[in-house]
């Protein structure tokens, strides 16, 4: 992901490129708690630039304009909320890097986040363990059913004892 032409934006000009360039590097996401915005809007970007996570525009008159390394900035704020870091940790984790290394970093998220849609949500492995003596255990899978019969499983256990002692 690469942003070569010079870029001289408003605020809210900056705000609709964001939101552009989110969606189409598949970047954005949504957030279960509803109180972070997927994208930015010119409030938060104002926020944002008081906390220091992002660098303050250049002025024109009165004008704040906005250039790429802005639009970088936002793009990996908003990724990396995506991924559920905390401001904290996105500020932290953005400091002191060039534009060539926030580029880097937005090409491993949007990797990353084409990765998680592929995959099915995790879901976990409930285990029953029965307890045959003391020292021996048998764990069980939950919704386990033998595939073959009772006899061939039993020999399967007599083989797996053997081969304990």
């Amino acid at each position: 992901m690469v942003i070569k032409q010079p870029i001289n934006l408003t605020l809210e000009e900056l705000a609709d490129e964001v939101a552009h360039l989110l969606e189409y590097y598949q970047l954005a996401g949504t957030h279960q708690d509803n109180r972070v915005s997927p994208v930015p809007d010119a409030r938060t970007i104002r926020y944002y630039t008081t906390l220091g996570l992002l660098d303050r525009p250049r002025m024109e008159g009165r004008q704040a304009r906005y250039g790429k390394r802005q639009v970088l900035q936002l793009l990996a704020i908003k990724s990396m909320q995506a991924h559920g870091l905390p401001l904290a940790e996105v500020q932290a984790r953005l400091l002191g890097l060039s534009d060539k290394d926030i580029e880097s970093l937005l090409v491993s998220l949007s990797a990353g986040r084409k990765d998680d849609e592929e995959e099915s949500p995790v879901k976990p492995t409930i285990w029953r363990e029965i307890v045959l003596q003391p020292g021996l255990k048998i764990l069980v899978e939950e919704g386990w059913s033998p595939s073959t019969g009772t006899s061939e499983l039993l020999n399967k256990i007599k083989a797996a004892l053997e081969a304990l002692q």
